[in-house]
This record gives structure tokens, C-alpha cells and sequence, in this order.
């Protein structure tokens, strides 16, 4: 099993990040095509065609999760029989109710869409299409859960690249057909193309990978499907409200207003997809890792996870939506060739929703790696039911704008309920996530940005270019003063967001990208461990090399027999140092005399075991006189 650390992390969220950024570069150019193909309408029967699919998926959303979390916990402790009898369960359970929907959908597809209000002429393309697509959702459920258990294996970077791989295909497939006039139904087969090629290339990676594991329903068992279903039953219910709501406003858009107005609603949440996809590669490998560390008893580097992942994922949704937010009227201008009030006016309003609503997202990943869901399922019963009573107030009277306005007041009320219920739980108080997640500064700084580029934009004049057509003008706009956006807020993101030793970390991380087969670094002689300042690290020099490393990675380092000859733990001003010095007894006994603290809460382990505590950051001659050079780092055991 790959090790769980930053590189291991970061390249799967780095491969996630291109693998989002492709799909939705992919539809970027696909979708403007299909509206000047089929018109609003046509584009909004073929998003009614994955709301009405989404029903049959999502009776295997909760077992994909599950079968997540048992491939880290059994693959760590290898129960390779335990595991074959689970996924061997799961797939034996829930291919019927695939089958069922396909039937379904065979027999009554065209009065389902006839009911709601798609219009006559395209009416039988879209129960073809919405046949096609559920058929690939049973391919999904038998074949293609190896995707997840790629995921559980931690390697969901290869998952990232087939998802590429099947967004190319579907790409290559679907253009050619829709520009020979075939329509939906061409768009629906090369989206089964795309599905079909990735689903088997999986089943060959994970053969590889996994030979111990024998995926096949007749491995199935009823010990197996009650370990499942006790935790895959649980993500399942959390699956169907989930699809029940976030589908069922565009199933209720289609037959209150007409395809042409859940078209409008798609292009505005389309790009709230694109608002996510930096934060969902940071999200996405962290679920099987939480797992997997909670399955090795490694509490405390479980919560430094959960830590550093919100600061990420914070960071990288803020920018992302605020980005939205500031050039919205643009960005759907260059991308369908024509102004969107409507959808730009959705986008804007959504945008702050959907960036409140990713700080559920680390949160939810915790607690489905414990097979926890209750909590997250409470809070979607939460979310459904505000939606509901505000969609029967606002709707009525405001329409569209009622519905936009419902989703977003539910959800900035459910989730300010969710958060605090979860930190209740795992004892981490507001001051803590606030503080470690630089939230209110990040906040600061976006307003402080935005507003300087609306300034600059209303003040400087936009030249006048004869000949230039609305959309490539709305390009130059976006492409010019997104320069100053991007570098105001990069600088300010990683001079105030970050400390020092995360700078470190994703500087090391960078240059590790950029510098594969480089000679290996001479090993550091001073490691601080937690936030350091500039000051401690210039400081802290006059000892030696000095390299800054969070709890989990210094934790590791040391696991693999490094050492050094001071190791500097930087404490919160209410940190208490027994457990990591418990740690460092337990692990590494004989770096006990090389371990020193700074800040913290006063403690008599101390006094009583002779440990150099400063209350203060020392400076340069207090390591001098307290770490003289001529004493011998410590043995690496």
C-alpha cells in the first residue's frame, strides 16, 4: 500500500486537479456545440437524462464509498478473504436494482420525459439516451467498482487518469456524431464509449495490483454482506437524499418552468462543478487515507490530516468561486457566444453557497473513513427539509430566483449546523479550525482583492477594438485581469495563508515534480516539527541543517530511522507535549535527549524528565549555548 504522506497525497490530488480540469475543459467546448445544435431545450433534455440516471446510481454510491474504506482497512491488515467476501456481496446485491432500472426505463422512458415537458420532437432521443446511460450505470456497478477499489488502494491518481481517458473518448465520440446531426443519441453513445473503456482498463489495473482478491459475486457471503451493509447501508440512505435533492430540483425546474429553464439552472451549476474541482482533488484521495490511519491507530496524524486538509481545501474553493463570482458575466459570454443574464445572476448567487458548503467536504471524508454517516446524514435530512419549506415560500411568488435563493439559504443554514455538531464530537473547538484553516483572513483577503479588481476595472477604460466580436471581447477581459487577480491573491495566500513549514512543504513538493532523479538532499540535523516562523528557522540554523515538517511527516521521517540532532516541537499556546513525547518513547526512545519543546501549556514532564522547554521562541545564542556544536547527533538505532 502506498504511504500516506504529502507526495502520495499531492500526486493524487494533482492528477485529480488535471483530471477535473479536463473533463470540464471537455463539456467547456461541448456544451456551447450542443446548443447551437439543439438549442437551450435540447441541452436541457439531455441534463434531464443524468437527473432522471441519477435515480439508478445512486443505489451504488454508498457501496462505491464502502468499498473504499474496507480496501484500506483490509489491504493494511491484510484480510484479503475478508474482502473478497464483501465486495463479492456488494455486487451480488446491488446488480438487480441496476437491471430494475434499466426496465424501467425500457418500458415507461418516454412517458417519464413526456411528463416532464420535454418537447414531442425529442422525446424519443431522450429515453434512447437515458437507456444508454443507465445501461453504462450497470457496467458501473459490476466491472467498473474497481475504480474504487483503486481509490481504497490509494492510488486514485490512476482512477483521475482513466477518467481522462474516458472523457477524451467520450469527447472524440460524441463531436463527430453531433455535427453529423445524430443529436442526443450521439452524445449518448460516446459518453458509453468513454464509460466502457475506463471500467475495463480498471479491472485489468486492479488484477494487477491486487492479485491476492478475487472480485466475483460468487465470493459473496452473508458475513460479508453485513459488514457491507452496515456500513454501505448507511452511505446509502446519505447517497439517496443526497441525489434526491440535488436532482430533484432540476427534476422540479423541468416540469414547473420547461427544459429551457433547467438548461439555464445546468450552466450556471456547471460551473459551479468547475468552482469545486481544485478543492475535490484535494478531497478526493483523503477518505481511504483517513481510513487507513484510523485502521493503524495513528490518531494524532488523523487529525493533523484533518487540519492541513480544510486549510487546503478553504484555500483552493475560495479562490475558485471568488474567481467565478468576479467574472461571471464574461466567462458565460466566452463560453456559450451569447450573454446569460439569467445564468450569470444563478452563478453569482450560487457561488457563495457552494464555497460555504465545501467546508462540509473534509468533515464528511472523516467520518465516512470511521463508517460514521449518521451525523452527515442528518444534516442532508436538514438540508432537504429547509429546501423544501423554502422552496413552497419562494417559489410561488419568485420563480427561478425562488429556487436559486432556497437552495442557497438551506444550505449556508445546514451547514453552519454541521460543522458545529462535528466539532462537538471530535473535540476540536471553532478557535482551533478558525485558526489552523486561516478562514477570517482568507475571507479578508478575497474581499480585499475583489474589490481592488472591481476598482481597477471600473476606473480603467476598456479600448474599443473594431471588429471585435462580444465573445472574444469577453476573452480579453478574462484573460487580462485575471493576471492581476491570480498574483494579488497568490502572494497574499502565501505570505498570510500559509506558515513557514507548509511553505516548505509544497516548496519541497514542487521541486520534486520539477526534479524527479535529483541527487537525494543531505539529511537535516535540526527538524522542527508544527508552525515555525522565520525567525525560529533562522534562529534554529546556528545548530544546523534545518528542514520544517508537519507532526505526520516528521513522524514518518523518524519511523524510517532518520534522526538529527535537535528536534524542535513547536506547540499551540495550549498544546500539551505528552503525547507526542509518549511518541517519541515509544518509537524513538533514544531521541528523547535531542527533543526539546517551545510555547505550549506548562507541564511536569519537564522537570521530570529534564526536557528543554521554551516558553518564548529562543534566539541564536540561547541554541547556541543550549546545542553547542561539538555534542554528536544521536544514534539513528
Amino acid at each position: 500500500m502506498a504511504a500516506i504522506d504529502i507526495k502520495t497525497l499531492g500526486r493524487s490530488s494533482l492528477t485529480g486537479g488535471f483530471a477535473q480540469a479536463w473533463r470540464i475543459l471537455s463539456r467547456f467546448i461541448l456544451t456551447p456545440i450542443i446548443i447551437a445544435q439543439l438549442g437551450m431545450e435540447g441541452y436541457g433534455a439531455w441534463t434531464l437524462v443524468f437527473s432522471l440516471a441519477a435515480y439508478v446510481d445512486m443505489s451504488n454510491l454508498g457501496l462505491g464509498l464502502a468499498y473504499s474504506k474496507f480496501t484500506a482497512e483490509c489491504v493494511r491488515t491484510k484480510e484479503y478473504e475478508r474482502l473478497e467476501q464483501i465486495l463479492g456481496a456488494g455486487i451480488a446485491a446491488i446488480v438487480p436494482v441496476g437491471l430494475v432500472g434499466f426496465g424501467v426505463a425500457w418500458w415507461l422512458g418516454e412517458s417519464i420525459v413526456s411528463v416532464l415537458r420535454v418537447p414531442a420532437e425529442l422525446v424519443p432521443d431522450t429515453a434512447f439516451a437515458m437507456l444508454v446511460v443507465i445501461a453504462a450505470m450497470v457496467l458501473r456497478m459490476t466491472v467498473g467498482c474497481r475504480l474504487e477499489i483503486l481509490a481504497g488502494l490509494q492510488r486514485i491518481d490512476l482512477t483521475f487518469r482513466l477518467s481522462v481517458l474516458a472523457s477524451i473518448i467520450e469527447f472524440c465520440v460524441s463531436l463527430p456524431l453531433l455535427l453529423l446531426g445524430y443529436g442526443i443519441r450521439g452524445l449518448a453513445i460516446g459518453h458509453a464509449a468513454g464509460q466502457a473503456t475506463m471500467f475495463a482498463l480498471a479491472y485489468f489495473m486492479v488484477g494487477k495490483r491486487l492479485p491476492q482478491v478475487r472480485i466475483s459475486p460468487r465470493r459473496a457471503t452473508r458475513q460479508g454482506l453485513r459488514e457491507l451493509l452496515s456500513v454501505g447501508g448507511r452511505f446509502q440512505m446519505l447517497a439517496m437524499w443526497n441525489t434526491v435533492m440535488g436532482q430533484g430540483i432540476k427534476l422540479f425546474l423541468s416540469w414547473l418552468m420547461g427544459v429551457q429553464w433547467l438548461g439555464i439552472y445546468e450552466l450556471a451549476d456547471k460551473l459551479v462543478q468547475l468552482g469545486k474541482t481544485a478543492s475535490e482533488a484535494v478531497i478526493a484521495p483523503l477518505m481511504p487515507a483517513f481510513a487507513s490511519l484510523r485502521a493503524g491507530g495513528e490518531a494524532l496524524r488523523e487529525r493533523m490530516l484533518f487540519l492541513k486538509g480544510s486549510k487546503a481545501d478553504v484555500v483552493l474553493g475560495g479562490m475558485s468561486f471568488a474567481f467565478l463570482g468576479l467574472f461571471a458575466p464574461s466567462i458565460l459570454l466566452l463560453w456559450t457566444g451569447q450573454p446569460q443574464p439569467w445564468a450569470t445572476w444563478a452563478l453569482q448567487v450560487l457561488a457563495g453557497g457552494e464555497a460555504v458548503m465545501l467546508l462540509t467536504s473534509i468533515v464528511s471524508s472523516s467520518l465516512r473513513a470511521r463508517g460514521q454517516v449518521g451525523l452527515e446524514f442528518r444534516w442532508a435530512v436538514l438540508n432537504f427539509t429547509l429546501s423544501l419549506v423554502l422552496l413552497a415560500v419562494l417559489v410561488p411568488t419568485m420563480e427561478f430566483e425562488g429556487l436559486i435563493y432556497a437552495r442557497v439559504i438551506a444550505r449556508l443554514f445546514s451547514t453552519t449546523w454541521y460543522l458545529h455538531s462535528f466539532f462537538k464530537v471530535s473535540q476540536i473547538t471553532w478557535g482551533e479550525y478558525l485558526r489552523e484553516t486561516r478562514l477570517p483572513v482568507l475571507l479578508l483577503l478575497l474581499l480585499g482583492v475583489g474589490a481592488a479588481i472591481l476598482f481597477a476595472r471600473a476606473l480603467v477604460p476598456w479600448p474599443e477594438l473594431s471588429g471585435l466580436s462580444p465573445r472574444w471581447a469577453a476573452v480579453l477581459d478574462v484573460a487580462v485581469w485575471s493576471v492581476p487577480y491570480l498574483l494579488l491573491l497568490g502572494a497574499g495566500v502565501w505570505r498570510i495563508c500559509l506558515v513557514a513549514d507548509e511553505r516548505v512543504a509544497l516548496a519541497d513538493f514542487g521541486r520534486s515534480l520539477l526534479r524527479r532523479d535529483r541527487e537525494p538532499s543531505q539529511a537535516p540535523e535540526v527538524i522542527i516539527v508544527g508552525s515555525a516562523t522565520d525567525a525560529l528557522v533562522e534562529a534554529a540554523g546556528v545548530v544546523g541543517r534545518v528542514q520544517v515538517m508537519s507532526v505526520s511527516e516528521s513522524g514518518q521521517y523518524l519511523l524510517s530511522g532518520g534522526s538529527a540532532r535537535l528536534v524542535l516541537v513547536v506547540l499551540e499556546p495550549d498544546g500539551d507535549p505528552s503525547e507526542l513525547w509518549s511518541w517519541t518513547i515509544e518509537n524513538r526512545p533514544e531521541l528523547a535527549e535531542a527533543m526539546a519543546f517551545v510555547g505550549g501549556i506548562e507541564h511536569s514532564l519537564y522537570a521530570e524528565h529534564g526536557v528543554r522547554h521554551y516558553a518564548e521562541t529562543p534566539n541564536a545564542a540561547q541554541f547556541e549555548a543550549d546545542w553547542p556544536q561539538s555534542e554528536s547527533a544521536p544514534s539513528d538505532g
